[in-house]
């Protein structure tokens, strides 16, 4: 039964992208919770990245494409695409 509570209370954050940039820059979410990226058609080919330690993961690159990674860690977290990791990035701040 706690198990059940505890799935019922995570949420799902969605963040679309574009050519070059996230829709959002921040995102707050509690621990356990997941973040969705989405990309559909953009012009060049993209990705979503995390190094930090704990929360490491790399989706596929493409022109289309989605990702959704569950954050375990409180934390902030830089998530990157690593074709145009020099303008687009955006943080996760998890509580």
């Amino acid at each position: 039964m706690l198990t059940v509570a505890a799935v019922a209370y995570a949420k799902t954050k969605s963040v679309g992208m574009g050519d070059n940039y996230f829709f959002n820059g921040t995102v707050t979410i509690k621990k356990g919770s997941t973040v969705h990226w989405h990309w559909s058609k953009t012009q060049n080919l993209h990705n979503v990245v995390s190094r930090a330690k704990g929360e490491s993961f790399h989706s596929k690159t493409g022109h289309s494409g989605s990702f959704s990674h569950t954050f375990t860690h409180k934390g902030s977290f830089t998530i990157i695409c690593t074709k145009h990791k020099s303008v687009m990035r955006m943080t996760v701040k998890v509580h």
